[in-house]
């Protein structure tokens, strides 16, 4: 299995840091650094949540945004970029029944398409 390296952000006042793959001492792919034991473990829902509202809070056009939202984006984004079994793959989809889910075609998408086959036609 190739290993890469765990990425980390600032969310709100919580240190989050995101392993790709299992955390040395976790199991969880989210984990946090306790303040005072030091002790990483498994960062709950509910405090994913906190800060994420926390976040988003000075933004009113965000009211009502899930962080799900962003995952789906993503997905949505890379539709057509990328082939559906690598999204399948990145998405950590066991089935590609859910990745294909978000394969929708945009009209600027289609138009894309058209015009490519137009330019390679001619």
């Amino acid at each position: 299995m190739k290993r890469t390296v765990g990425r980390s952000f600032s969310l709100s006042n919580l240190f989050v840091t995101i392993q790709a793959g299992p955390h040395p001492r976790s199991a969880a792919l989210f984990t946090a650094q306790q303040p005072i034991s030091l002790e990483t473990s498994r960062i709950s829902y509910r405090r994913i949540h906190q800060c994420w509202e926390t976040l988003i809070a000075p933004y009113p056009d965000l009211k009502g945004a899930r962080l799900h939202d962003l995952r789906h984006t993503f997905a949505t984004e890379r539709v057509g970029l990328m082939g559906i079994e690598e999204l399948r793959a990145l998405m950590g989809h066991e089935t590609i029944q859910t990745t294909l889910r978000y394969q929708k075609v945009t009209s600027r998408r289609a138009a894309s398409v058209a015009k490519q086959a137009l330019e390679t036609l001619l």
